[in-house]
């Protein structure tokens, strides 16, 4: 990865340049082709997901951790911060892989399991990360199933080994962004240029509130994607395909088609050596379609830009070539563009280009800034000499006239004929015609100037650019983001005598989330646009951490802060070291036949405060996957583990982490046990969620599961009634009288026991419909926004007796959102509010409402 910007006071008073803008490309791959005269499909690499324990792929993290810190950063923040860029990928929906953060490791560590690693490294001047799989020069395609690929082994994500330098300090949104941009490296995504997640970070313009964009789920699914995802009747998306031609013939290799709507997210393909491209993943909107040329910087040989596609002796094939950027069909005008209405399953072909070769691009890399007015905690259209600069461009709509700023990233900006925002207008140079909207080009380096007027009814979210030269064009996908009301801001973080904090300020939401350094802080319900009442994390002996407010606009606290030291903290008091008492068993055999070997592990600490939704365990390597964990009380947790089939044998670092509490403890692969049952994983047989619930029927999976007489199932030591048993599936009835919460299931396959923690509730709620706060239902029609209070209602709760908020947890694929309310409905039903509190680009999500565990059946909705 790429950075211009080297300094970190420089970086915050530039207003946090995390989040930067730029010329669009699509997602791609680490590419290859089976020959150098076609015909073209290109053939991927990525994680083989039947060489992974239950389709995931665990990162662990070398213990070691950065050597030097900003003041007040920490190594557990920098772990959180791993684990939410890890979130954001396992986030994917309709993503057959899962990802997961595997805790701390050994530098060393051995395992057989493909996986990747976290180190910390000085990467030298420029770069804020580096990551890649292991590519092989010679590419071995893997012919299994129906598409061949090439297997990556393992992978390697390298951050700063000094949070003092960029993207640091931890806590910062950019060291989150960095982050989410190396772990999709590391999982077979190249750099993109539509502003998204993949691309470089002087182009990029995503948030802790937007982590993806639809660029970066469509090039995931891609690689990962279940069957069918964009084919068939049931897709939810659509495509668009062709050919990119030079005039006088001849393809068009390595070219960026790229579908993009006035309103919402680019998504776009490069083209084969043939110039054929196919654009998948396209959420329901109107498009145009545009093709250009990579940047200048788009191929480097430091290892830093994209790594061109190559044949099967790992030959790469030509570089990219230039030539004029053009709308289809051939021109410079986006009004004059022809729209293509994409709905699920659409599938349009034949939409090709004829462009002309040029000697280099106009534009590239422009970054964009708006001018901040902190006394009044907003923006300006008339900025002081000292500009204070914030970026990305934020354009308060409710301001009327508007002001943004663009600039190249190196050397002079070039000054166009006009610029327009997609969607809004056009702006001619104000020299010419001083009347909204116009642009104005001054200063030594050129720097621009646009003026627009906007309203409410524009609404909120990023639009587009167009920089139009007379003979040719620069888009900016993403380029400046519309809001309605100026960035949150800290006045005081004041605790409270019952162990919670106000953080009192402006301009918050329901949508605003409050973090400490790394974490999130639960908050209480009764938030107002001045204040909200949090519960800190876990923390650590006199750890003082650094609060900001997140909203889901994409603004944040920290944007008018000239260096991080001014942002407000929270100091915790002072507390004994936690430490890991015991691990029992200490030690799991591998799996054997192909499959993992799964059991119970309890531990045991000293001094430590776990809590639900805040403790993560890992087992310190790619060959042991966690599968659930459950507090007992803030020394006590129980976890599952399942330890893969061929496993490397030997000593792993079993890691807990609490909050800000960190401790560890050795653990132990050993050989496999031939007489033990091999359990995949116990689920509900009516719903195939992991919650069992009491008179229903649960199904334990795995091989070797009735070997000698008949399999038994105890829970908390009641025997269960067997079912259906086989050697490979047994179904049994939950006992009526078991409790609710974590119990001890015991399987006997009549040779050998194993031990696993289940989670037991009551019937799972059903979803009967959601809906926005005007009522209407959120589907393709009316999709879901970022930061809007969505209503979902549910059967399958007493009504008479309607659970506190607190009982209630809602996810968005996989993700938990914050509840606000809960109030009884018609027709026996209940109604939960909730707030939609990160954008998912577009694209159809599940929706899932658990109550005290047990998890309703998902319903898709579509969320921007």
């Amino acid at each position: 990865m790429r950075k211009t910007r080297r300094n970190l006071r420089v970086l915050i008073a530039a207003a946090a340049i995390a989040i930067l803008c730029a010329p669009a490309e699509a997602y791609y791959h680490y590419v290859y082709y089976s020959s150098r005269s076609g015909p073209y499909s290109p053939i991927d690499a990525k994680f083989d997901l039947t060489k992974l324990t239950n389709n995931t792929v665990v990162f662990c993290v070398y213990d070691s951790g950065p050597a030097t810190f900003y003041p007040n950063d920490s190594f557990p923040s920098v772990l959180a911060e791993i684990q939410q860029a890890i979130a954001a990928w396992n986030a994917v929906p309709g993503s057959a892989l899962h990802v997961a953060f595997g805790g701390l490791e050994y530098a060393g560590q051995s395992a057989n399991t493909p996986g990747g690693d976290v180190i910390f490294e000085d990467l030298g001047p420029g770069l804020l990360g580096l990551a890649s799989p292991n590519l092989p020069a010679v590419p071995q395609f893997n012919a299994s199933g129906s598409t061949p690929f090439v297997p990556i082994s393992r992978s390697v994500v390298k951050l700063t080994n000094n949070t003092a330098n960029l993207p640091g300090p931890s806590y910062l949104e950019m060291f989150f962004t960095t982050a989410v941009h190396e772990f999709g490296h590391a999982m077979g995504m190249q750099h993109t240029w539509t502003s998204s997640a993949m691309s470089q970070d002087v182009i990029r313009n995503t948030s802790r509130s937007r982590p993806l964009d639809a660029d970066d789920i469509a090039g995931f699914l891609e690689l990962y994607g279940q069957p069918g995802w964009n084919t068939g009747s049931n897709t939810p998306y659509g495509s668009i395909s062709g050919q990119v031609t030079f005039a006088g013939g001849g393809p068009v290799a390595l070219a960026s088609v790229v579908a993009i709507p006035a309103t919402g997210p680019a998504v776009s393909a490069l083209t084969n050596p043939d110039g054929s491209y196919t654009i998948n993943g396209l959420p329901p909107n109107t498009y145009l379609l545009y093709v250009h040329p990579l940047p200048p910087d788009a191929v480097v040989s430091n290892g830093e830009g994209l790594l061109p596609p190559s044949d099967q002796s790992g030959l790469p094939f030509p570089a990219p070539v230039d030539f004029h950027t053009v709308f289809y069909p051939n021109t410079l005008d986006p009004n004059q563009a022809t729209q293509f209405a994409i709905t699920p399953g659409t599938s349009l072909s034949q939409q090709n280009f004829t462009v002309q070769p040029r000697n280099g691009v106009p534009a590239y890399d422009f970054q964009f800034y708006s001018y901040k007015d902190p006394a009044a905690h907003n923006y300006t259209d008339t900025p002081p000499a000292s500009n204070p600069r914030v970026q990305p461009a934020f354009l308060n709509t409710s301001l009327g006239t508007v002001l943004f700023q663009a600039q190249a990233d190196s050397g002079a900006t070039p000054v166009p004929q006009s610029i327009a925002i997609l969607g809004v207008g056009t702006a001619g140079n104000c020299a010419s015609a001083n009347v909204l909207p116009c642009f104005w080009a001054s200063g030594s380096p050129t720097l621009l100037f646009g003026y627009f007027f906007l309203s409410s009814a524009q609404g909120i979210g990023p639009r587009h650019l167009v920089f139009n030269f007379g003979t040719d064009i620069y888009v900016a996908p993403d380029a400046v983001v519309f809001v309605s009301q100026g960035p949150p801001y800290i006045n005081s973080v004041t605790p409270n005598g019952d162990g919670t904090v106000t953080i009192a300020g402006g301009n918050f939401g329901p949508d605003s989330r409050v973090f400490f350094d790394g974490l999130q802080a639960p908050a209480a319900p009764g938030a107002t646009q001045n204040s909200i009442v949090v519960t800190p994390p876990v923390g650590a002996n006199n750890q003082v951490s650094t609060v900001t407010v997140f909203n889901s606009d994409g603004q944040n606290s920290m944007q008018f802060n000239d260096v991080p030291d001014d942002a407000p903290t929270f100091q915790y008091p002072a507390a004994a070291v936690p430490q890991i008492v015991s691990a029992t068993p200490a030690s799991m055999p591998a799996g054997s036949w192909g499959a993992p070997d799964t059991a119970l592990v309890t531990i045991a600490a000293t001094n430590a405060n776990f809590a639900n939704g805040q403790v993560t365990v890992g087992a310190g390597s790619s060959d042991v996957l966690v599968d659930g964990v459950w507090v007992i009380d803030p020394n006590h947790l129980v976890a599952n583990l399942s330890v893969a089939s061929g496993a490397s044998l030997g000593i792993e670092e079993l890691s807990v982490i609490s909050g800000f509490q960190v401790m560890t403890a050795g653990f132990q692969t050993i050989a496999p046990n031939g007489i033990l049952p091999l359990v995949y994983g116990v689920f509900s047989a009516n719903s195939y969620q992991p919650t069992l619930y009491r008179g229903g029927y649960g199904t334990v999976y795995g091989i070797d599961l009735l070997v000698v007489g008949s399999s038994t199932v105890t829970l908390n030591g009641v025997q269960a009634v067997i079912l259906f048993p086989s050697p490979d599936q047994v179904n049994f009835l939950v006992p009526t009288n078991i409790p609710t919460g974590p119990v001890a299931l015991s399987f006997s396959n009549g040779s050998g026991t194993i031990n696993l923690e289940v989670p037991i509730g009551n019937p799972p709620p059903v979803i009967q419909g959601l809906s926005n706060s005007q009522g209407a239902p959120v589907d393709a029609t009316h999709p879901a926004n970022v930061g809007d209070v969505l209503r979902v209602f549910v059967s399958g709760i007493d009504p008479s007796s309607v659970p506190a908020a607190s009982r209630i947890q809602v996810t968005v694929s996989g993700l938990p959102m914050t509840v606000l309310q809960t109030a009884s409905a018609p027709n026996a039903q209940t109604q939960i509010q909730f707030v939609l509190g990160q954008s998912f680009g577009g694209s159809p999500v599940p929706v899932s409402v658990s109550l005290d565990g047990s998890a309703s059946n998902p319903y898709t909705i579509a969320a921007q």
